[in-house]
């Protein structure tokens, strides 16, 4: 709560790290919406990707697409202020 008048508002910053398990790729969709973040289990760097600007403080779903437009099954997690991770196990 900010009672200050003249103070700024206090924002809350809310990242999610996205792990692709094995034969996970695609875009990730965060309650329905691209992200712009791609992630695949088999190139190096592309396995563990980090989405910034994440809806804080609720709980949101995760969609993996793929090129041909596949999604994933939808897997659920609560935001937390600071920096979220979920290990998207399998597609």
């Amino acid at each position: 709560m900010n009672c200050c008048p003249t103070c700024p508002p206090v924002t809350q910053t809310c990242s999610l790290e996205v792990t692709a398990g094995y034969w996970v790729w695609g875009e990730v969709y965060i309650n329905d919406q691209p992200t712009g973040k791609k992630i695949d289990y088999s190139i190096p760097g592309m396995k563990t990707i980090i989405i910034n600007n994440v809806p804080c403080n609720q709980q949101v779903s995760i969609v993996i697409v793929d090129p041909c437009g596949y999604r994933s099954h939808t897997e659920w997690i609560f935001i937390n202020p600071g920096l979220n991770v979920l290990n998207f196990a399998y597609w």
